[in-house]
């Protein structure tokens, strides 16, 4: 039976960093890292955040938010291969995260940040895998985004307000994908689920 080993790197406790004042949260960066099967516990919290998550081992690896009855609520991650990428949680209002369950063979680590952390997007923002993608100001008007995804898995492009709540479904498809979409009013940021490249353009 593999014991699971526990390191944390941090500056700031992690309620700090998900439920602290608005300035110690922006600076606040914790991270987690172990290998074999873990539950983090954490400050529970409904507000939206990002995850970086990283898994070295070969074998299953999944991570899952818990609610603070420990009911499990959003699968962040799932594979059989290694990973690495960045997931949003809390992003509807019912979430409310407890804890991250980790199932894992080999090494992994996790980094909780605010969803302000997001990667810029930029007129062309390019990738591979699970992403987080932040505009500098929300969308206004009318403007369609040029979708590519060259991954064979499920592959799937999401919009969330402001808030860090979900606001539309963009794109849910199996294998490789190529089109065109309109851009809802509102986004702030956009959530990638893929195991391939991708890549997207503003216009």
């Amino acid at each position: 039976m593999r014991i699971p080993r526990l390191f944390v790197l941090s500056t700031a406790l992690l309620g700090v960093v998900l439920v602290g004042s608005p300035a110690s949260a922006e600076r606040a960066v914790t991270t987690y890292s172990g290998e074999g099967d873990t539950v983090l516990r954490v400050t529970a919290t409904a507000k939206p955040g990002i995850v970086k998550i990283r898994h070295g081992g070969e074998g299953y690896f999944s991570v899952w938010t818990l609610k603070p009855n420990g009911k499990e609520d959003d699968l962040l991650a799932s594979t059989g291969d290694p990973y690495a990428g960045t997931v949003a949680y809390n992003t509807s209002s019912s979430n409310r995260t407890a804890a991250l369950k980790i199932s894992a063979e080999g090494a992994w680590s996790v980094q909780l940040l605010p969803l302000s952390k997001a990667r810029y997007w930029a007129i062309t923002s390019k990738g591979r895998g699970d992403d987080v993608l932040r505009l500098t100001k929300t969308s206004t008007g009318f403007h369609t985004l040029r979708i590519r995804h060259t991954g064979d898995g499920y592959f799937s492009v999401w919009t969330l307000t402001s808030s860090g709540r979900t606001h539309d479904l963009l794109v849910s498809h199996a294998g490789p994908y190529k089109g065109s979409v309109p851009l809802p009013s509102g986004t702030r940021y956009v959530t990638i689920k893929a195991n391939g490249a991708w890549s997207m353009v503003r216009k």
